[in-house]
């Protein structure tokens, strides 16, 4: 790791004591794996990392996230990365609290690496379209602001059909069964 001050190369200001940390631009992190300066860790979980990932990255899923347990003994810097940065930074966060240090997170994560131009490595059989929970919340929407519509253009009654699908995902809340996710399962929605 480096010691703490100014980089030489890039004058950046490393500090140790995890007070700060780095937004790494995608291109500089790419550089930095191929010269072997880097260490670059996923914070998403299995089934994202499964679906497609950034070409040497480890996984170390948030949900079981101990700062502690990322890799150390070689001269590599750690830098996190997530989807979007919002995981990572949590991550983050939470290496400082440990006293672990890590160098930074990928600016904007996965989606602004893709953004980038730089390579993904995407498993072959890798579902691609809705899951069953999006299209659930895309359909609940979808009904409810017709029935709003409906209640303006025709008669108040058709904010019934609101209440019906708001009452189905509150009985699924506390169930955990959604009669509409049984209906998207078998019209060829992938699971979560």
């Amino acid at each position: 790791m480096r010691p703490d001050g100014p980089d030489p190369g890039t004058g950046y200001q490393w500090n140790m004591t995890m007070t700060e940390h780095k937004d790494f631009d995608p291109a500089e992190v790419q550089a930095g794996l191929e010269a072997g300066r880097y260490l670059l860790v996923d914070v998403r979980e299995p089934g994202e990392f499964a679906e497609e990932r950034i070409p040497g990255a480890l996984l170390a899923p948030l949900s079981c996230f101990r700062p502690e347990h990322l890799p150390r003994g070689d001269d590599r810097e750690i830098i996190l990365h997530c989807k979007s940065g919002g995981r990572s930074g949590r991550a983050l966060q939470m290496c400082r609290d440990a006293g672990v240090p890590v160098a930074g997170h990928v600016k904007g994560g996965i989606l602004n690496w893709k953004s980038a131009k730089l390579a993904t490595e995407r498993a072959e059989d890798a579902p691609t379209g809705m899951t069953i929970p999006q299209a659930v919340m895309a359909m609940a929407s979808a009904l409810v602001l017709v029935s709003i519509a409906l209640s303006l253009a025709f008669s108040p009654v058709w904010l019934i059909l609101g209440a019906g699908v708001s009452a189905m995902l509150l009985q699924a809340s506390f169930t955990g069964f959604c009669p509409a996710s049984s209906v998207f399962a078998k019209l060829g929605f992938r699971p979560a």
